[in-house]
């Protein structure tokens, strides 16, 4: 049996419920929604989850004794859940210290900073009420970023401290409204580093990481801004620079304390150096987890399920080459239409077109948006025969937007006496 714990606007549910169902892997499914849409022959329970400590709690008490083998978070929201669920059910389990680690950008920088491994220099200060000798320790260009935001949101480079003021100003307008006014906000500012962008999908059991699938990022993430586009694997680095990523991300997994379940890595290789950008005690996010099963004919879920479960799973192999593109907002308006959809889909190897907009849908640029209008999936005999579809089929689509005009309010008149 494996526990599921996942938010109800987590995408992930459906995917994870399917996959068990191949596998014949039972699920009991927790989430803060209504379990009982998902579907009758699956054990569901209704908790909130805006509290680690309570949750846990609620978890493990109704679970009634039930024969648990592994509890999967879903989503970065409830990853420290299942962690203090496993711990409470004496499960394997990463320390409560090292999840939270890879949900704040600072503690993580903290951890790594005094290792042997590349990191770039970095001071954290508050959005609000900081000073220019706080920033003395950097050099331009740098790179500020929230401290807990993901998907890129809030990244943003600056070359010189002007920039770089205005970019803590967009953070702060970017925390608030994600949490909130009122609040104490901190960001990140580290040395850019430059270099090719890369991103590992691991395993972590017994003391090894296993490499599922490395990616690379064709598109130069320079900024200002660092919205994610293409993703394509298998990797075109060489085998020992390929090797040396996967040393660098386990050493630094082991420095954070992670020692089992998935793990999402991201990398920067610059030259014969390889810098850990971020680590997530998570699966991939969006529908980029699609492109493991193009490549190797089994999903990434399915696969982390019978890892969780024990059960044998064959060595990865990948039988081609595949890619997505995460299709990028071309500017801020609301959706009127999308135009080319037909001459992309016919593109040679583009296998699927994922519209996740309609009309009416307000779409906002990096860095204060984070939603993609879609994904385009290619498959091919070589990684630079997928990229090229994936371009070819990108310079046929128009998402055509209409701007935001603010509502003007008519003045207050006056009563005369």
């Amino acid at each position: 049996m494996i526990v599921l714990v996942s938010p109800a606007s987590s995408y992930r549910t459906s995917v994870y419920i399917a996959a068990a169902e191949r596998q014949s892997i039972p699920l009991i499914f927790v989430t803060d929604g209504e379990p009982d849409l998902v579907r009758s022959d699956i054990s569901g329970l209704k908790v909130d989850l805006s509290n680690s400590v309570t949750a846990t709690k609620e978890i493990v008490e109704r679970l009634n004794g039930n024969s648990v083998e592994a509890v999967i978070g879903t989503d970065d929201k409830v990853v420290e859940i299942a962690n203090r669920v496993s711990h409470a059910l004496n499960l394997p389990h990463n320390p409560i210290s090292a999840v939270r680690a890879t949900h704040s950008k600072e503690l993580a920088r903290q951890a790594l900073q005094h290792s042997e491994l590349n990191t770039p220099r970095f001071v954290v200060v508050n959005v609000d009420n900081y000073s220019e000798q706080e920033l003395e320790i950097l050099q331009f260009p740098c790179v500020a970023k929230p401290t807990s935001l993901s998907a890129s949101r809030g990244v943003i480079r600056a070359d010189n401290l002007e920039e770089l003021k205005e970019a803590l100003r967009r953070i702060k307008g970017i925390l608030e409204k994600e949490y909130g006014t009122g609040q104490t906000f901190k960001a990140l500012i580290e040395d850019y580093v430059p270099g090719t962008e890369h991103a590992l999908e691991g395993y972590l059991s017994h003391q090894k990481l296993e490499t599922i699938c490395l990616f690379d990022k064709p598109d130069p993430l320079e900024g200002p801004y660092f919205e994610e586009t293409y993703y394509v694997t298998p990797s075109r680095l060489s085998a020992s620079v390929q090797n040396e990523i996967a040393s660098v991300i386990h050493q630094a997994c082991n420095i954070l304390g992670l020692a089992v379940g998935p793990i999402h890595a991201e990398v920067r290789v610059d030259g014969e150096q390889i810098w850990v950008l971020e680590i997530a005690a998570r699966t991939i996010g969006g529908d980029c987890a699609r492109l493991f099963e193009l490549a190797t004919n089994i999903g990434l879920e399915e696969y982390i399920l019978c890892k969780a479960a024990g059960k044998r799973t064959s060595t990865i192999e990948l039988k081609q080459a595949a890619g997505v593109l995460m299709i990028p907002v071309p500017s801020n308006g609301i959706v009127r239409r999308v135009e080319g959809v037909t001459n992309a889909q016919a593109v040679e190897h583009v296998l699927e077109i994922r519209l996740n907009v309609r009309e009416g849908q307000m779409l906002t640029m990096w860095p204060e948006g984070d939603l993609y209008p879609g994904f385009l999936f290619a498959r091919g005999e070589s990684p630079e025969q997928v990229e090229n579809a994936l371009r070819t089929a990108h310079s046929h689509l128009k998402i055509v937007t209409m701007p935001i005009i603010p509502a003007l309010v008519a003045p207050e008149i006056q009563n005369s006496d």
